[in-house]
């Protein structure tokens, strides 16, 4: 009886050729050894560098996207900060904030009665 594995038989050339690459020449790694395989082993290898540098890349903009919002977030609540600083500063320079604490400290000074003057430098 035959056998049912396929028989690759050498043409003119001196190469086996098979019509049917089954699962067993592919499990044994019979299948790297052929001619179209180890030819294109470069066209494979930079196919991997390739990816390699994709990988790369995809991190290293991942990261920068991190960084990014991370600065982000920093810039926000740096102008929080900054809106709740300045209007404390307001409250703490009304004329009426500075009387109450020059009271409270004891010192002694009035609010002026007069209006206050303009001083135009070109007056002179």
């Amino acid at each position: 009886m035959e056998s049912t594995e396929m028989q690759s038989q050498p043409n003119e050339a001196g190469t086996e050729t098979s019509k049917k690459r089954g699962f067993r020449q592919w499990m044994n790694g019979d299948i790297l050894t052929t001619e179209f395989v180890r030819s294109q082993v470069f066209l494979f290898l930079l196919f991997c560098v390739i990816a390699i540098f994709y990988i790369d890349n995809r991190f290293a903009c991942e990261q920068q996207i991190v960084k990014i919002n991370r600065l982000k977030e920093q810039l926000t609540n740096a102008k929080y900060e900054a809106l709740t600083t300045s209007s404390i500063l307001m409250q703490i320079s009304r004329q009426s904030q500075v009387s109450t604490e020059v009271t409270s400290k004891g010192i002694d000074l009035q609010p002026s009665s007069e209006p206050a003057i303009k001083v135009d430098e070109n007056e002179q």
